[in-house]
Parts: structure tokens; sequence; C-alpha cells
């Protein structure tokens, strides 16, 4: 069966239709397909990019950690690089006690008839063990003799006066020679040769007396 010219055009105009169509859905197909497979291919991209960035802060951390703990450790580190500063700064002082003596009266002294000498003492918080010793040996007059006292401030005014006092040593009356070691707290205190008793008689006394205790000093 022979086609007409006019079916023969119709069949080549739908023909032609036909490519036409499939060429463009080949196209809206590559088109599809190109859009949908950017984002899948982008995703890694951005991961790759995140993860280096973190690798990169971590390593600037560690950089900037390392420098800070060398420059601590040289800061706290003597020259020889043997004892660090800090831990020798906390290590508290040694402590020693110094022995200390000192010489209150020494040598011979003239007790006035009706008279008397006394020695002002004061001692600090800071003499440990404090004591006063000595000794001392009268002559003159009919008997060669005096009274001693060591006693606070206010007892001894009692005291030089006659009056009843509570003392840290005392004579308990006239003698001739005696020795004497007390130890004392700190305060104010006096130690007194007396030759009031004697109207008229001068008396020569050779006294020695020392005021010892210990000095506390830091090395």
């Amino acid at each position: 069966m022979e086609l007409t010219p006019e079916r023969k055009q119709q069949i080549e105009e739908e023909e032609r239709q036909r490519v036409a169509e499939e060429q463009y859905r080949a196209k809206v197909r590559a088109s599809l397909n190109t859009a949908t497979a950017q984002p899948v291919a982008a995703a890694p991209e951005r991961r790759k990019s995140h993860v280096g960035l973190l690798l990169g802060i971590l390593a600037i951390v560690a950089v900037v950690a390392v420098i800070l703990v060398n420059s601590n450790s040289s800061r706290s580190t003597d020259s020889d690089g043997s004892t660090p500063r800090a831990a020798r700064a906390a290590s508290p002082p040694s402590v020693r006690y110094v022995p200390v003596s000192q010489s209150i009266a020494s040598g011979q002294v003239v007790v006035k008839a009706n008279g008397y000498v006394q020695y002002r003492i004061q001692i600090t918080a800071d003499m440990r063990d404090a004591r006063i010793s000595g000794n001392f040996n009268a002559s003159g007059g009919s008997g060669n003799d005096v009274s001693a006292v060591i006693a606070s401030e206010s007892e001894y005014t009692n005291w030089i006066n006659g009056h009843e006092a509570r003392v840290y040593y005392s004579t308990q009356g006239k003698k001739t020679t005696d020795s004497f070691d007390v130890r004392l707290a700190p305060g104010t205190y006096y130690f007194a040769v007396s030759n009031k008793f004697s109207a008229f008689s001068d008396k020569y006394v050779f006294l020695n007396a020392d005021l010892k205790y210990s000095r506390m000093e830091t090395y």
C-alpha cells in the first residue's frame, strides 16, 4: 500500500516531534541529574573543610600550651635549673636560739649610810628563759652587811620603804655575802642593795649580777 504524500508528510512531522520530545526529555533528565548530584558531592567537601579547621585549631592550642608550660617552668627554676623558687619560698625559715648575757652590775660600789643602790631591769617578750643571777660581798661598819632584793616595780617601792612586799629574791634581813639565780617573766624589775639600816657607816660591796636569756634568730 503506497502512502499518500500528505500521510508521508504527517508521519515525518510526527517523527520530528517525537525526536524533539526525546531530546528535550534527555536534556531535562541531564539537568535534574546535575542538580541532585551537586549537593551530594558538596557535603563531603564541607565536612572535609570542617575537619581541617578543627585540626588546625587543636594544633594551635597544643603549641600555645607547650609554650606556656615551658615559660612557667623556666620562671620557677633557679639559674642552675635545680630548685624551684616557689618551693624554696614556701619552706619555713630555720630557727635557732642564741644565748645572750648582759651585765647588770659588776665591780665595787659604795652604798652610803642610810642609802641604797638600785638597777632597773627590763625584760621583753622576745627574751626567752630570762633570768638574773649573781652574787655580792659586803664590807664596812660593824657588821659588814647589806640587804638585797629583786622585785617587780610596784613591789620594790614597798620593800625599799620598809613595807611588806612580795619579792622574787631577798636576803631576808642583813647579810655579808649571798648569791642568787632568779627566773623572770617579761616585765620591769629592780635589783637593789640597801644600807638604810645603817645610820653612820658606808658599805663597800663587790657586785656581780647578769641578765641571761636566749634570743631567737632565723636563717
